[in-house]
């Protein structure tokens, strides 16, 4: 393989409605890939047949079953350990990509890389095109999408932790279905935490921006995201998964206050998205009694954000709702 080649990544589980949509994705992309490696998490449904017929068809599709559901940063890993190309970019087993996607982040990659990363490792998203169940239609924004050296380091490190603002005061996310690195990142990095099994994304940016990494992005919506629902994606998950996430990476906190602040405030986010206004308007008075700047920053900070907040609260309230 050349010093520019792609691997694709696809992790699967119980996909069979989905699966074959992203794999024409990958399939349509319009530069050279090497290989797809798709790795199914021991589905309980078609998932495998239908990527069977696939692998079937195409030479550069290669399949690998795990025994047992081990989650999606595992089934990564699978997959980083499996591929020789020089760039590896995730899917998602139900996301759709454009066909310019691999190309414009690969070919970003490397300007940015001579530009501005003097050597530090480098990551890159696109921007994202959500789709809920119930027909709402949103523009998530990568992460670094702006001209010029993106953020890095211990800025990427306050902003996911701490809610503190980015150089240019923009949002950005880091979600891994919108993500490319060189196969060297990953590798260097360890891989993702298999204990995540959600936050691992968030997981790998903090481990990522701890030794300095940059995080640059794409404007352009080039991946077309449906919010299906999973136990994964239920609130009660997310604040388990979160809670750990501070607890992990309590060494970027500058102080035991700063900590226990953010613990609080993740708390209170959470009772805002699932819809207990009184509780978390109550909580957010007693945290401004004792921390009233740090409170006064977080919500001003939060502020921009909270149309895209109120979409997923009612998405995360409606699939708890019904039982998933």
């Amino acid at each position: 393989m050349s010093n520019r080649s792609i691997c694709i990544g696809i992790t699967a589980y119980n996909a069979a409605d989905s699966i074959a949509a992203a794999i024409n994705s990958a399939l349509s992309q319009d530069t050279e890939v090497a290989e797809i490696i798709i790795v199914d998490d021991c589905s309980s449904d078609e998932t495998v047949a239908v990527i069977q017929t696939f692998h079937e068809q195409h030479e550069k599709i290669r399949l690998i079953c795990h025994d047992r559901n081990q989650g999606v940063a595992a089934a990564r890993n699978t997959i980083i350990n499996a591929t020789t190309a020089d760039f590896l970019a995730f899917f998602d087993d139900d996301d759709i990509s454009l066909p310019d996607r691999v190309r414009r982040q690969r070919d970003h990659i490397i300007e940015y890389e001579l530009a501005h990363a003097k050597g530090a490792p480098v990551v890159c998203h696109t921007a994202r095109t959500q789709i809920y169940p119930d027909g709402t239609e949103r523009i998530e924004p990568a992460m670094g999408s702006n001209a010029g050296e993106a953020p890095n380091g211990q800025e990427v490190l306050r902003f996911t932790l701490m809610g503190a603002k980015l150089r240019d005061g923009a949002f950005g996310a880091c979600a891994t279905c919108s993500q490319m690195a060189r196969l060297s990142t990953y590798r260097e990095l360890g891989g993702f935490d298999a204990f995540f099994r959600r936050c691992e994304d968030s997981d790998l940016a903090l481990r990522l921006a701890k030794t300095g990494g940059h995080f640059t992005g794409i404007g352009a919506p080039l991946v077309t995201q449906w919010m299906t629902g999973t136990s994964e994606k239920a609130l009660d998950t997310l604040v388990r998964y979160s809670t750990a996430l501070l607890q992990k990476h309590q060494d970027a906190f500058e102080s035991v206050s700063e900590y226990q602040f953010s613990s609080r405030w993740l708390s209170l986010k959470y009772k805002w998205l699932s819809g207990h206004r009184w509780a978390f308007l109550f909580g957010i008075a007693q945290l401004a009694l004792t921390n009233p700047v740090r409170t006064s920053g977080r919500l001003l900070a939060a502020y921009p954000n909270r149309k895209a907040n109120s979409v997923f609260g009612r998405f995360a309230r409606s699939h708890r709702s019904r039982g998933q």
